[in-house]
């Protein structure tokens, strides 16, 4: 009887171990980039939003510092609280790329700031909407998906009102980090594309009736 009560409590110990193991488990590796990557986002989406409060010459532009700071710095709160669950340390500054960036902000002045800071922020946010999509799609830890799945609708509103702003201020919508937004045509108009087509046309034919005209000679 005593020996199979000691097999009871001992089986009953075990099992308790791996649950515990199992909730202590590291998140995987996609998780954990994202937390970190999707972290260090917030930290610059915050600082580049006080230089906007403080170096933007619009009200608008002024708004979207404010607006970012807000819903970043929620978004970060939420993150912060799932990284430490997961046990994932956090970085304490946004990357190289994005403080080299808070640089050419601080140096920036006037519309020149205004334009600089629309663009490349409609930048950042398409890298915050793939780096989000990424995690959802290839993420293993609920929680850390979750995050993604909640910071999307925000990013992606963010984007839209920086696509109003870029109009405002003289800068392409749909800026990327690729061609920004438009195809790149090497400085030349429509118009003169268009033409120089025509030309290449007109060559053609010309190459063509050139050839008929000595066939029928031989």
């Amino acid at each position: 009887m005593l020996m199979r009560r000691l097999a009871v409590l001992i089986a009953a110990t075990g099992l308790f171990a791996l649950s515990g193991t199992a909730a202590l488990a590291a998140p995987s590796d996609q998780d954990a980039t994202y937390l970190k990557a999707a972290h260090q986002s917030n930290l610059a989406e915050i600082a580049g939003g006080k230089i906007a409060q403080q170096k933007g010459t619009t009200e608008q532009v002024k708004n979207l510092g404010a607006r970012f700071i807000a819903d970043h710095t929620k978004l970060d709160a939420a993150l912060r609280q799932t990284a430490e669950g997961l046990g994932v340390d956090l970085p304490s500054a946004p990357n190289s790329e994005q403080q080299a960036l808070a640089e050419r902000y601080q140096a920036a002045s006037g519309d020149d700031f205004d334009a600089l800071y629309v663009s490349t922020q409609m930048d950042a946010h398409m890298k915050a909407m793939s780096l989000g999509r990424t995690e959802i799609a290839d993420g293993s830890d609920a929680r850390a998906k979750k995050v993604a799945q909640d910071a999307a609708p925000v990013i992606a509103s963010h984007h839209d009102a920086l696509n109003a702003a870029a109009r405002a201020v003289g800068v392409p919508s749909g800026v990327d980090s690729g061609t920004g937004g438009t195809a790149d045509n090497g400085g030349l108009s429509t118009a003169a594309i268009g033409l120089i087509g025509i030309g290449a046309l007109l060559v053609v034919a010309a190459g063509l009736l050139l050839v008929r005209r000595r066939t029928v000679r031989a």
